[in-house]
């Protein structure tokens, strides 16, 4: 097993919805637009030269199942996928569905107040209520897909 001490801050064993050989999805706490995730590696990859085929053909299928519950089941109209791997100096993408309109689900209206601009990673507070409906919705939508 890997030591995911460098996960910590992401709350794997909290906010996973998803584990792979090689990768961990998360939800993001801080929901920017509704549905955001950080896909991570269970080891540290510096750069993305340090990354084995193996760990890149996963990232691209995980990548792909989560455009697939952005887009169906979450109603996204685009997906961006951001490796700005500034506060935490590792490969890792934050995954964020992009909504043109308001989305009101979950008891809440989720503005995309970026659009159609670049996201912006700002800290946004989402009720845990909301934030545990996105998980289980999107581990769900996971599972489906296999």
């Amino acid at each position: 097993m890997n030591n995911l001490d460098h996960l910590v801050k992401f709350r794997p064993s909290e906010l996973s919805v998803y584990e792979g050989r090689n990768w961990i999805v998360t939800v993001r706490a801080k929901q920017v637009t509704l549905g955001d995730t950080v896909v991570l590696p269970k080891r540290v990859i510096s750069t993305f030269s340090d990354a084995t085929d193996e760990e890149a053909i996963e990232l691209l299928r995980i990548l792909g199942k989560l455009e697939t519950v952005a887009l169906d089941k979450l109603g996204a109209e685009r997906v961006n996928a951001v490796a700005a791997m500034m506060k935490d100096p590792f490969v890792h993408f934050h995954f964020f569905p992009r909504y043109s309109e308001s989305k009101n689900k979950f008891g809440q209206d989720w503005v995309d107040e970026d659009w159609p601009r670049a996201i912006n990673l700002r800290d946004v507070d989402t009720p845990s209520e909301s934030l545990h409906s996105v998980k289980s919705l999107i581990e769900n939508s996971l599972a489906d897909i296999g």
